[in-house]
């Protein structure tokens, strides 16, 4: 181990949790970490203890390592480190150098040692007594020992000695791909970026799945969908597919029709689509963006009514948000900018005032006359194109 690479302390969170297959989720992480910072040069990674190092090419920007790496759903936060020789020495040293420019007489702080080696000579309460009078002797800075401003960690091992004074957020949540395959309805919109975010967080790979109006395939493949599916793999540098459906079929049918449950029929439609789509990729439940009451297919009987037409699990990770509360979400995930985008989505096109509270049988019986089952077959058929997202 050298400080001629970048290393990091890694701590994951809720994974502490799990009993007997921690493993699996461990490797997963392993497995993700990997694959977000590929492109970044030569990466060490292994377990250590409760955690893992990671070893970084120095050559990796700094910025780009530690973003990436705070953006990996399972891991708790991020600790720049400094690995060193287990000689008391070495240590102090190590100390004031991280200690430089971070401790000053306007903060307080604290050390905060570990002895992992109980042979090592220098209990810990005097590693923190004597690396803490190094400190207040360079810096001038005050001690104090509960909530101080920084905190210096020291972990003591028989090979190394490791020192950090910075804690970086990370996302938490489970790393991506521990929890299985879901598909989700992806809209040009807020929420259905947020609702793969939040999925992603919950360990899910997520496959998408959009609704167009485009007039051909290539168009479709144009628009900002493709985009908003990029920014939210771009993190994690993930492969998915993109699966296009063009709405064609339906809104010629139903365009005979004058009738207030278009939108409701419309996104019965769309699950009916999405549940075949799901069970050719083993995906085992669909997701939305819904919000209850947020629009008018979103009150809770058209939830009702259009969660029917599937027999698979639809999650809902937004249902009990409210607006602002997704849209702080999609600002902070980068997606925000796109959705607010100019696009004509499907659902926008239909009846200017749609029935907030659907009556099951009625909708059942629009469906017999659009012959459903008809212009699902033929959408999956000849209507469907997908886009893998590849990093």
């Amino acid at each position: 181990m050298t400080n001629q690479t970048k290393n990091y302390i890694v701590h994951y969170g809720e994974l502490s949790l799990k009993g007997n297959n921690r493993y699996k989720f461990e490797q997963r992480l392993i497995h993700n970490i990997q694959t977000a910072l590929a492109d970044l040069g030569e990466i060490e990674l292994r377990k250590f203890h409760s955690y893992f190092i990671v070893e970084a090419d120095a050559s990796a920007p700094t910025e780009v390592l530690e973003r990436r790496l705070r953006r990996i759903f399972g891991i708790a936060y991020v600790a720049p480190t400094m690995i060193v020789p287990p000689q008391m020495d070495v240590i102090t040293e190590t100390a004031l150098d991280l200690a430089e420019g971070v401790i000053t007489p306007q903060t307080t702080f604290a050390v905060d040692t570990r002895r992992g080696d109980k042979q090592f000579p220098v209990k810990s309460p005097e590693v923190n007594r004597r690396v803490g009078a190094a400190i207040v002797e360079a810096t001038q800075a005050p001690v104090q020992l509960k909530d101080p401003d920084v905190t210096l960690e020291i972990q003591i091992y028989e090979a190394a000695a490791y020192l950090f004074i910075r804690r970086l957020q990370g996302a938490g949540g489970l790393p991506i791909g521990a929890s299985g395959r879901v598909l989700a309805l992806f809209s040009g919109g807020i929420d259905s970026p947020v609702a793969v975010h939040k999925m992603h967080k919950r360990g899910c790979n997520v496959d998408f799945l959009h609704f167009h109006l485009h007039p051909s395939a290539q168009q479709a493949r144009d628009s900002k969908i493709v985009a908003m599916a990029r920014a939210l793999l771009a993190p994690h540098r993930l492969s998915a597919p993109l699966y296009l459906a063009s709405s064609e079929l339906f809104e010629v049918a139903i365009s005979t029709y004058d009738t207030a449950l278009a939108t409701v029929a419309f996104r019965r439609f769309m699950m009916r689509v999405a549940e075949r789509i799901a069970y050719r990729r083993d995906a085992v439940a669909l997701v939305t963006g819904e919000s209850v009451g947020q629009v008018a297919s979103q009150t809770l009987k058209n939830i009702d009514v259009i969660g029917r037409a599937a027999e698979r699990a639809i999650l809902r990770p937004l249902v009990g948000m409210d607006k602002q509360e997704i849209v702080n979400i999609a600002q902070e995930i980068g997606t925000f900018d796109l959705s607010i985008q100019p696009y004509k989505d499907p659902c926008s096109i239909h009846a200017q005032r749609p029935d907030t509270w659907a009556n099951l049988r009625e909708v059942k019986a629009l469906e017999e006359k659009l012959d459903i089952d008809a212009l699902v077959d033929r959408t999956l058929a000849d209507y469907v194109d997908e886009v893998w997202i590849r990093f």
